[in-house]
């Protein structure tokens, strides 16, 4: 009630106070008035029946807290009632009291009691007695339907309570769920949208959820028919599932699949619809990247296959594909990979495909024989690719590139390596030998000229003794370039200090070359394991070529920083 209602309260009025049901089993009227005289005042239902088949119908209709019933009776007698009464299990706890004037024998009253009574009476019996005793059954019965009543609150209670806990466990789940979900009424009126539809289109709680409502954030393309959808479903009360466009809270709309699935209770009556919306935008949009990559393997010269991870089976091979291994591309899909493969057996080429599968790569590349419909091979480079479709299984991917005519360039160009290399070595060999002979017979002229070098002849020896050198060191160079692109320049490493390296070499430029300043910054021991003479002869040609182009009177700096235990950085700086 309003408070400021004038209106004054009524009191509330009591409920009535329950009563029992008394049934009363007499083939005599008299007997019975005088039955419902004597237990009036107890004020409960006071039940009749003439008859011990009377009787049992009445039981069939209702509950009694206790049935007073004379013995002797025409038809079934009372004994025989109270048989068929402990038979039924919604009746054999009733208690029932004998009323007889038919015999006193001890016999006869055991024979009642064996009937299943609670009580044996004769008349004439005291009425007060009578209503005493029925007064006891009364209030037992009362109290069994108090305590039935209130355990039936309790259960009703506990099921309300469940049904609260079980909705707001509900509530609680699809408000953590990442899909947008709605519920509906039976009739399709939308009841409830959850957090992610909220968070998804920046709709606040209480907001107006409604058919109307729901189509305004749906693509207007899509509308028509997501109405049509919802209600065939509604009609055929049938699950059903769509994609369609759903605005986000920024404006953009992503792509979304829809499931509305009908509700039932226990009894199979249709209570309520529920639907749940799945993002598959990214889904769609690899779908639709993956159609454009396939049009462009189909224009590819290259052999595109597309094969199953499960069975290995072809689901697509391109037109380069049919024209490389001889055979039409139906002749070619469903056939098994390893059937082209010629090189591997499953199990290799399963370990193969593992990386890809499982991430670890995301390509391999590999060199190897494509096996020909009419059983020739030819030599191929595939890179494989592993193309994942959301929870499905994915497809690979092998693009094979013939290589023949790149394996006959490569096998000439290895051909003219070795015989440049076989000219090399013979080159050098040759010489080698008249240099040798050269740079003997100049030093024995020198010899005998007592070293004189500053002029005449000897001055003349001694500029051919230097160009013997160079020349052997030209010859030497050219071995070591020979060695280094076959893969065979070997070091001879020692321990020395580098530092004291550089300043010897910078010495003996310096002698060579003093129109140039020669200087060096270098730590003031660099210890290591090095090849002496590889570096010494890198830094000589390095110093020799800053001289060279450097012009006269001109810096040239030698820098030499160590990097910690990981290498050391050499640098030469001039002006040309």
């Amino acid at each position: 009630m309003n408070s400021s209602d004038p209106t004054p309260e009524r009191p509330q009025e009591a409920a009535p106070s329950p009563r029992a049901a008394i049934l009363m089993v007499d083939d005599h009227p008299a007997n019975l008035l005088a039955l419902e005289a004597i237990l009036e005042p107890l004020g409960q239902e006071l039940v009749k029946a003439t008859s011990g088949e009377d009787a049992l119908k009445q039981l069939l209709q209702r509950d009694f807290a206790v049935i007073l019933m004379d013995v002797q009776m025409p038809g079934l007698d009372g004994f025989q009632t109270a048989a068929l009464i402990k038979q039924r299990e919604r009746t054999r706890t009733i208690p029932i009291i004998f009323l007889t004037a038919l015999s006193r024998d001890a016999a006869h009253v055991f024979k009642g009691y064996a009937h299943g009574a609670v009580d044996y009476l004769l008349k004439p019996f005291d009425p007060e007695i009578l209503r005493s005793k029925v007064s006891v059954f009364v209030d037992l019965f009362l109290k069994e339907q108090q305590l039935q009543r209130q355990a039936t609150l309790l259960r009703q209670r506990d099921r309300e309570m469940l049904e609260r806990q079980s909705a707001l466990r509900y509530r609680r789940l699809t408000e953590s769920l990442p899909e947008i979900m709605w519920a509906a009424r039976a009739d399709g009126s939308l009841t409830y949208a959850n957090r992610a539809w909220r968070d998804y289109t920046g709709h606040q709680e209480g907001y107006e959820l409604s058919l109307a409502t729901f189509l305004q954030d749906v693509h207007p393309a899509d509308r028509e028919r997501m109405s049509g959808v919802w209600g065939d479903a509604l009609e055929r009360v049938q699950g059903s599932a769509n994609e369609f466009r759903l605005r986000r809270k920024d404006g953009v709309y992503r792509w979304h699949l829809a499931r509305a699935m009908p509700e039932h209770d226990e009894h199979g009556a249709l209570v309520g619809w529920l639907a749940i919306a799945t993002d598959i935008d990214d889904k769609r949009r690899a779908e639709e990247t993956l159609a454009r990559f396939k049009a462009t393997l189909d224009a590819t010269l290259d052999c595109v296959l597309m094969f199953s991870p499960d069975t290995l089976t072809l689901a697509y091979a391109n037109a380069g594909a049919a024209k490389q291994l001889n055979a039409s591309v139906d002749e070619l899909v469903g056939l098994s990979v390893l059937e082209v493969e010629s090189a591997f057996d499953e199990t290799g080429f399963r370990k193969l495909l593992a990386p890809l599968t499982s991430g670890t790569l995301p390509s391999q590349t590999y060199s190897t024989n494509h096996r020909r419909r009419d059983g020739s091979e030819v030599p191929v480079e595939v890179v494989l690719q592993y193309v994942a479709e959301g929870e499905g299984p994915g497809r690979f991917i092998s693009v094979a590139r013939d290589i023949t005519e790149r394996q006959r360039a490569e096998t000439a160009l290895r051909l003219a390596s070795e015989a440049k290399d076989a000219f090399l070595a013979a080159a050098s060999h040759e010489l080698r030998t008249p240099l040798a002979a050269a740079k003997g017979h100049a030093h024995l002229a020198l010899l005998k000229l007592g070293g004189q070098t500053e002029a005449g002849p000897g001055k003349s020896l001694q500029i051919i003794n230097r160009q013997i050198d160079r020349m052997a060191k030209l010859v030497e160079d050219l071995l070591d370039i020979s060695r280094l692109q076959a893969g065979r320049l070997s070091l001879e490493l020692e321990p020395f200090d580098l530092s004291q390296l550089v300043l010897e070499t910078r010495d003996r430029m310096a002698v060579l070359s003093q129109t140039h300043e020669l200087k060096v910054e270098v730590p003031e021991h660099l210890e290591g394991t090095w090849d002496r003479g590889r570096l010494d002869q890198v830094l000589t040609n390095l110093l020799s070529n800053a001289i060279r182009y450097s012009p006269e009177g001109g810096v040239v700096l030698v820098r030499v920083v160590a990097e910690g235990d990981t290498g050391v950085y050499l640098t030469v700086k001039y002006q040309g």
